[in-house]
């Protein structure tokens, strides 16, 4: 007679090779949708921006890129308290300096390169690899799931008339935000098999706890909330105005807010290595949005309008993590 196991095992090794053709269909075919898209819009708006004499504030985009870095500081310092609280002892500095270098990794295919980077970073005698790589984990599903829960918040107060970017920022959230309450991400550890544990790991995590959850959440807001004010710096530094009073500028945060977030996320979860294309696409959706009732330069579009600022957008998050990373790895933090 054969053994159910064995036959349970060589089903599950027959299945994963399917699982893992059907991951690189699926991640092309949204590649392939995403370079349609972004060369239908080049063309149908490269006239425009080729045309519009625009005007670069180096001010506003200095502001940009600080508020940038600024706005990763909170979930930066999170990832911090989550290895404290969960037994490692790494100074704050390196804590920080392996959470702003590990951005780099996610242009390279696979996210796989963010946690290693960071996890190496920072680990030492003090730090566990393996928990620290949970860590990782941890820190960015929760800045996804409050980006997601942010942009349905306020597509719902300020935007309703937008159904369809509401239905997908809630389903973000979800996908996002049940694998970061304490249960669920207890459970998936040990499922998904995110690292290569043992017991003591897997009794560390059991102080993961609703309290550092809510810490967790209330940093990642005001995370949200720079990586917004950023957009809109950008927005001024190429030579759009908002308006003629701060006030207008303020009304129309949540607007920048939403749209960093929601781009942002929906990038992440896409899969693709650093979210290219499809962050700039929603990105430029609510921005033509937005310019459609603003009022331009002559001679602008709103769709020129709204791929400018999407591409900026991005140029300024590359050069800023790219110049601070370079920075933080001359400067190495003391054992």
């Amino acid at each position: 007679m054969s053994n159910p196991q064995t036959n349970s095992d060589g089903e599950n090794r027959h299945r994963k090779p399917f699982k893992k053709i059907a991951m690189t269909f699926v991640r092309w075919g949204i590649i392939l949708l995403v370079m349609v898209w972004v060369i239908r819009e080049v063309v149908t708006t490269g006239r425009d921006v080729a045309n519009y004499q625009w005007t670069l504030h180096i001010g506003w985009m200095l502001v940009a890129v600080i508020s940038y870095l600024i706005g990763y500081l909170p979930a930066g310092i999170y990832w911090h308290i989550v290895l404290r609280k969960l037994g490692q002892k790494p100074t704050l500095y390196r804590s920080l300096r392996a959470y702003y270098i590990g951005h780099l990794g996610k242009y390279i295919p696979g996210k796989a390169m963010v946690v290693a980077i960071r996890a190496g970073l920072v680990r030492d005698e003090s730090v566990k690899t393996s928990v620290a790589v949970v860590c990782v984990f941890l820190e960015t599903l929760t800045m996804m799931a409050v980006g997601a829960m942010i942009s349905a918040i306020l597509l719902i107060i300020f935007f309703h008339d937008q159904t369809r970017l509401m239905l997908v920022a809630v389903g973000l959230m979800i996908v996002s935000g049940l694998p970061v309450t304490p249960f669920f991400f207890r459970k998936l550890v040990r499922i998904a098999g995110l690292v290569k544990t043992d017991e003591e790991t897997l009794l560390v995590l059991n102080k993961f706890d609703a309290k550092l959850l809510l810490c967790g959440i209330g940093l990642m807001v005001v995370t949200w909330f720079f990586l917004g004010v950023s957009l809109c710096t950008t927005i001024c530094g190429v030579g759009i105005s908002l308006g003629d009073s701060w006030f207008v500028v303020v009304q129309h945060l949540p607007r920048f807010i939403t749209a960093s977030a929601l781009s942002t996320v929906a990038g992440f979860l896409s899969m693709i290595p650093g979210g290219f294309g499809v962050r700039e696409m929603i990105l430029y959706e609510l921005m033509q949005r937005y310019f459609n009732t603003t009022a331009l330069p002559t001679g602008l579009s709103p769709r020129a309008a709204g791929l400018v600022v999407a591409s900026v957008t991005r140029l300024v998050s590359i050069l800023s993590e790219l110049v601070l990373s370079i920075i933080l790895y001359a400067i190495r933090s003391k054992k």
